[in-house]
């Protein structure tokens, strides 16, 4: 005779108020006193306390699975719609903003927890990327916890920075939310780490820092190239911008300064220690600096434009070396263009008033 295993389940009903409160760590009793108003007609409390315990119970028996989204999606105990484990799931992978903002920077361990799901979140995925190979970072994140494309986009950017230790606690840059630094996470990214890779998380492109050393050499140190470039950039931007004489005669005596950290940002990208500051050294010898002389982000995008178009122009340097160096050239640019004019703001106006290139 042959045995037959019979398994019956109903429907199962989610609350998403009551789901969201539960991931922010609320008690019924919490939950309920906050609920308790909104209901019409009103219910007795006790039988809203049995209704919230029954939704926190469902969500326990489902914590297990959440960890493991692929696994979430293929089981049977549950009987939900796709749609519906999508949706916890990316409720569950979700994040406090201004809690990530205070957690970028940290090493992730246990010291930094403080019984944040964001941290346990954030540790889990990274341990499922750090040393997976074959497919892009945010492809990756997508497949392996079935998170939708924005979601897994802002993961992406901040496992960036915490393998990075990208610093985000200096008082400078305080005011900084966390959507300036995932920006920022995402242009480095897509210009400072190398096209082709098989490391899913990446480093920073070491042949690029390299090309940046070569091309601090040569910009900075041969006198002929330095004044080439300077009057270049002088007359390009005399003629598509409105700024006053003095404003760009006090940016061409300041031209090379502004080249040297431009190029030594760039060349500190394969050095971890330095690395740590890259935010730091933009808002402070960049962003500040163009603040003071009066530069507005219209103006920086001019100069940075200048910049990219007149490198090709440079008849101080061979046709050789233009070639082979442009697209480094163009790389470093934007990289930088696209933080400092995102990171255009100061805390402090009074204190970039005698702030110079020189600093």
């Amino acid at each position: 005779m042959s045995e037959w295993m019979v398994t019956t389940s109903s429907a199962v009903v989610l609350d998403d108020s009551i789901l969201r409160m539960w991931l922010k760590g609320h008690t019924v009793e919490q939950t309920a006193a906050a609920k308790m108003p909104e209901i019409q007609p009103a219910v007795p409390l006790r039988v809203l306390r049995s209704y919230i315990t029954s939704q926190y119970r469902t969500y326990e028996m489902m914590h297990h699975y959440l960890h493991h989204p692929r696994h979430f999606a293929g089981q049977f105990m549950f009987p939900l719609s796709p749609e519906a484990i999508r949706h916890l799931i990316t409720r569950y992978y979700s994040f406090d903003e201004a809690v990530i903002r205070e957690l970028l920077g940290k090493k992730l361990s246990s010291r930094t927890r403080k019984d944040l799901d964001e941290f346990d979140n954030l540790k889990r995925i990274m341990k499922k990327v750090e040393d997976a190979e074959g497919r892009p970072l945010v492809t990756d994140i997508e497949h392996k916890f079935l998170l939708p494309h924005d979601l897994a986009c802002q993961y992406a950017q901040i496992l960036f920075m915490a393998n990075n230790k990208i610093d985000t606690s200096r008082k400078r840059l305080q005011c900084y939310q966390f959507k300036d630094f995932e920006y920022c996470s995402a242009v480095l990214m897509e210009y400072w780490t190398p096209k082709h890779t098989i490391d899913t998380l990446p480093d920073f492109d070491q042949q690029l820092a390299q090309d940046i050393r070569d091309l601090k050499s040569h910009l900075l140190n041969d006198r002929a190239v330095l004044d080439d470039f300077r009057m270049r950039i002088s007359q390009l931007l005399s003629r598509s911008s409105q700024h006053h004489p003095p404003v760009l005669e006090r940016i061409q005596s300041q031209f090379k300064v502004i080249l040297r950290h431009m190029l030594s940002i760039g060349a500190m990208i394969t050095q971890p220690k330095e690395v740590r500051s890259i935010f730091v050294e933009l808002a402070e010898k960049l962003v500040d600096a163009f603040i003071a002389v009066g530069w507005s982000p219209t103006d920086m995008q001019l100069f940075f434009g200048a910049l990219i178009s007149e490198f090709s122009q440079l008849t101080s340097l061979t046709a050789r070396f233009r070639e082979r160096y442009e697209p480094s050239w163009t790389r470093l640019v934007k990289g930088i263009q696209f933080t400092s004019i995102r990171l255009y703001r100061s805390p402090n106006p009074q204190s970039l008033l005698s702030r110079s290139f020189t600093r």
